[in-house]
């Protein structure tokens, strides 16, 4: 999945201004370097409590672990206030697109968190408040998503991989110390693109989304969208690909009527399985099934309503943070005759105007925007967020990806089955971290 590229513009000086122009975010990070900040003040004061009744060797490995334990908390902070504003973004999404879709809330809020390095006054508080971030203090956001990234791309037994790019205008002067930090909380690369290159300076970044997304997303920005007044391009890419812990048959695989919305039927590809599986009833009138990954670390979520057209509602329940707990808590193991479509789903967001909705206005806004910790000697401002996003669901398992793009201008006997789970209407799915809560990727499928 592609993070919507983040395009930060410049603003020409002139008499008259493109509402079109990408102005350049001007980050002037005043970030602190030291990563442990946060759980530095623990360290002292145990250091100090404890240093005369203690070991020196082992009041070195208790304060590790402190340390450890107060950045793993961090993490937790950090996956809930990502899958609260997915749930809020998700709302917008799916009033605009009355259709099957998809998009990664992770690479949505981290390539967000990211620009955010560079935010300044009530640009950065109204990003930090819209991304749920309030409760993470300084920089120990930053240093949260530096450690779930590393977590992510160092999982075995499913092909998992994030990665954080900056494209910087070599004509327009950036703060290195944003480069920097970019690089070190995000791991993030770094380049110049080039206005005069063959094909564009877009193919460069639309080369590393390819790279990066295994060929699934290509072209995510069209020749032209990058001119002389973009001053950055900041993106996140996530690619999935995970084999069902349980395959399907694909001999069972047949088609099948799904009832769509309003009444109508449409023939789809169901693959079909006898197998335990977690399954959770009746959740506020909506069935829940699990389908874990190899290894088990992650799973793909199916929260069905009970009701044909029960969608709607289920969709509304999202926006209860307790609700979206209850959906993942206390599954149980079921013995089911399962159905499951077999589905591909390709989505394209422009997500300006959501955000803004949401709370994200100084940002987009050329007068107020204060991006003074990208670039100190012009106002920039976020020209646009694109996001784009694709899932692929089979009898072997699933292969997801996405980007965001911010432009900154400037074998025992089983019994039979005894319970249905038949997902043939319209359903929300989440691609899941089980450890850390990370929702990846989500959608819904209409049939």
């Amino acid at each position: 999945m592609l993070a919507p590229p983040v395009i930060v513009s410049r603003t020409h000086v002139s008499s008259t201004r493109s509402d079109r122009s990408l102005c350049g975010c001007v980050f002037k990070s005043r970030l602190q370097t030291d990563r442990s900040s946060h759980s530095c003040v623990k360290i002292v004061r145990l250091t100090k409590l404890q240093t005369t009744t203690m070991n020196p060797a082992l009041t070195s490995i208790c304060l590790l672990v402190i340390a450890q334990l107060t950045r793993a908390d961090d993490v937790q902070l950090l996956t809930s206030a990502s899958s609260g504003f997915a749930q809020k973004l998700y709302n917008k999404l799916a009033a605009v697109k009355p259709a099957s879709a998809i998009y990664s809330p992770f690479s949505i809020h981290s390539a967000l968190s990211m620009t955010s390095l560079g935010a300044r006054g009530e640009t950065a508080t109204e990003l930090s408040t819209t991304l749920g971030l309030t409760a993470l203090t300084g920089n120990s956001v930053h240093h949260a998503y530096h450690d779930l990234i590393k977590q992510l791309n160092n999982v075995t037994d499913v092909k998992l991989h994030t990665a954080n790019a900056v494209f910087v205008n070599p004509n327009i002067a950036i703060e290195e110390q944003f480069i920097k930090d970019v690089k070190t909380e995000y791991l993030a690369t770094s380049s110049n693109f080039d206005l005069a290159a063959v094909g564009g300076p877009e193919k460069a970044i639309n080369d590393f989304v390819s790279e990066k997304t295994e060929g699934l997303i290509k072209d995510v920005l069209p020749q032209g969208s990058i001119d002389a007044l973009t001053a950055m391009v900041l993106l996140n890419t996530i690619f999935f690909n995970g084999t069902w812990l349980e395959k399907f048959d694909q001999y069972n695989t047949k088609k099948s009527n799904f009832q769509k919305l309003g009444g109508a039927k449409s023939q789809v590809d169901m693959m079909y399985a006898e197998r335990s599986v977690n399954i959770k009833r009746n959740v506020q009138g909506v069935d829940v099934a699990e389908l874990p990954f190899k290894g088990g670390r992650f799973s793909l979520y199916i929260a069905l309503p009970q009701e044909t057209e029960g969608l709607a509602t289920l969709e509304n329940f999202l926006n209860s943070p307790s609700y979206l707990t209850e959906l993942f808590e206390g599954l149980s193991r079921v013995r089911v005759r399962l159905s499951v479509p077999k589905f591909r789903i390709e989505s394209t967001f422009e997500l300006n105007s959501a955000l803004k909705e949401l709370g994200i206005r100084k940002a987009f806004d050329q007068s107020s925007a204060n991006f003074q910790g990208i670039s100190a000697t012009g106002n920039v401002y976020i020209s646009e967020v694109i996001h784009k996003a694709v899932i692929e669901v089979k009898e072997t398992g699933t292969v997801a990806a996405a980007v965001t793009v911010i432009g900154i201008k400037t074998a025992s006997i089983e019994l039979p089955p005894e319970e249905e789970f038949n997902a043939d209407h319209p359903f929300v799915f989440f691609l899941r971290d089980n450890q850390s809560e990370e929702i990846l990727f989500q959608g819904k499928y209409l049939g």
